[in-house]
């Protein structure tokens, strides 16, 4: 039997993060050893309260902790009404009250720092959310970075493909700073940005599968991603699908053969003021005779991803 692959996933949750737990804590391959916040989707106080809540109703227990409430450098300006997740974060779904998981005493830095120490194995970071905690971990410890951390798979960037702002996606965009210190650090990274999120798009059939795995865990998926579905294309545009952005970047590290294309390139975050500042600067010409640093993903094979997003739900209660 092949050893699990030791991961702390850093989120925001967020519908798509949920997913993204949900994958995670339900696959056989992966060692769930620290779920990490940090303000992103919403405020600290909601994205807490959203994935003890997730982890709860899932029946999994895990160390969540707290961590950055704000960017490194720029503001933090997110209201309520912002994005597509609705009020809480996570509309859509009445969890039950008698939710007796709290968070860590620890904040989200320790606790990276900790699981990277005491692993065996060097551990892979999966983050689907604003990179301010990152930020501060290779700030922090540099060198237990450099010699404990395998890669980071992050939900974030995009390379040819515009959705928002020209160039801008959210997590990479809201601390750009963060972002810089990442791409600059050495480690291997793998980007699943909108190039291939907007590429991976459920449809009716899934939310009738998850409904139809007969558990509480696809029940609740269900009816998230159903309001996701309509939040989403009230607030961006009509795809004829809906994204699950987050859950793509654990996909690839449970299964990278799921990648059907990507491709190593220099990805530069200009952050002086400007029109590009917070931009994932993508050299997919190799031009720039810099050296690469990032694999960007464009395309996943979409039935085994959903596929396997069924399996880990399954698992779970």
């Amino acid at each position: 039997m092949e050893k699990k692959i030791p991961v702390i996933l850093d989120c925001d949750p967020g519908h798509d993060d949920m997913v993204a737990l949900v994958l995670a804590l339900g696959s056989s391959a992966l060692d769930v050893k620290a779920v990490t916040n940090v303000a992103g989707n919403k405020r600290m106080e909601k994205v807490v309260k959203n994935t003890l809540n997730i982890l709860h109703y899932c029946g999994v227990e895990r160390e969540v902790a707290a961590g950055a409430e704000r960017p490194l450098v720029r503001a933090y300006t997110r209201t309520d009404a912002d994005g597509c997740h609705g009020v809480s974060g996570l509309d859509g779904f009445e969890f039950p009250k008698d939710n007796s998981l709290k968070v860590s005493e620890r904040k989200a830095i320790e606790v990276m720092a900790d699981v990277l120490r005491s692993s065996e194995e060097p551990v892979t970071i999966i983050c689907t959310a604003p990179l301010t905690n990152i930020g501060l971990l290779i700030r922090a410890f540099p060198e237990l970075c450099r010699k404990k951390i395998k890669q980071f798979s992050i939900m974030g960037g995009t390379c040819q493909f515009v959705l928002t702002k020209p160039f801008m996606e959210f997590n990479t965009f809201l601390d750009a700073e963060a972002t810089k210190i990442l791409f600059e650090s050495g480690i291997p990274i793998t980007m699943y940005g909108y190039d291939v999120t907007y590429r991976t798009l459920f449809g009716q059939s899934f939310i009738d599968r998850l409904l139809a795995l007969g558990n509480k865990t696809g029940y609740m998926m269900s009816s998230l991603l159903k309001e996701f579905w309509v939040l989403h294309n009230r607030t961006w545009i009509d795809l004829g699908g809906c994204p699950v952005h987050d859950a793509c970047a654990v996909a690839g590290v449970i299964d990278p053969s799921l990648i059907v294309k990507s491709e190593k390139m220099h990805v530069e975050i200009p952050t002086e003021s400007g029109y590009l500042s917070g931009a994932t600067v993508c050299d997919y010409a190799h031009r720039s005779e810099l050296p690469d640093n990032v694999t960007v993903v464009f395309e996943l094979n979409q039935d085994r991803f959903f596929d396997l997003i069924l399996v880990s739900a399954g698992n779970l209660t």
